[in-house]
């Protein structure tokens, strides 16, 4: 998969292509935060699906989209109570399920990935690269109402700490451990 991104206009805009089989490229893109859309090219007889992608990636890299490294992209953390100190079958259940729910949101919306999960000590942790920690938010609060999921925690960490962005009223101190 190639992820690229256009950040010198107003809003980002994202490209990106994957293979989905042995014969065909899916090429996705739009403005970020946005499910944009996609197209399936077929893969030349011949050529590996990466460098066909390399190849279908020259004119956004000409129109100067670029990668975003992972150290460049924000560390978001979604974070639930556990029914058990160290998490029952149900809170694993639930893990697995918004883990891809997450994968699923942040990748059609361009905006990064989810990168696992946690849980331990009454808490569920699940952990994503965000390229707009703020867009990505505000999708992952909305597809949580959507879907009936109720009391998490959405924060990033900052240098030194880590900054709570849902909900907006927390009070106390966020912790991921």
């Amino acid at each position: 998969m190639l992820k690229l991104y256009k950040q010198d206009v107003a809003p980002t805009l994202y490209w990106e292509a994957w293979a989905s089989d042995d014969a065909t490229v899916v090429v996705h893109h739009g403005k970020l935060g946005t499910r944009g859309t996609n197209r399936n090219k077929k893969i030349p007889r011949g050529v590996l699906p990466d460098d066909f992608i390399e190849q279908l990636s020259e004119p956004a890299r000409a129109e100067g989209y670029r990668e975003i490294p992972f150290e460049e992209q924000t560390s978001l953390i979604l974070q639930f109570k556990t029914q058990d100190p160290w998490g029952a079958g149900d809170d694993l259940d639930k893990r697995y399920a918004v883990e891809e729910l997450l994968n699923e949101l942040l990748g059609w919306t361009g905006n990064g990935m989810c990168d696992g999960g946690d849980i331990g000590s009454g808490t569920m942790n699940l952990f994503s690269y965000v390229v707009d920690p703020q867009l990505a938010c505000q999708a992952i609060v909305a597809e949580l109402k959507k879907e009936g999921i109720e009391g998490g925690i959405i924060a990033v960490e900052t240098e030194d700490d880590y900054q709570v962005l849902w909900p907006e009223d927390f009070e106390g101190e966020f912790s991921p451990i």
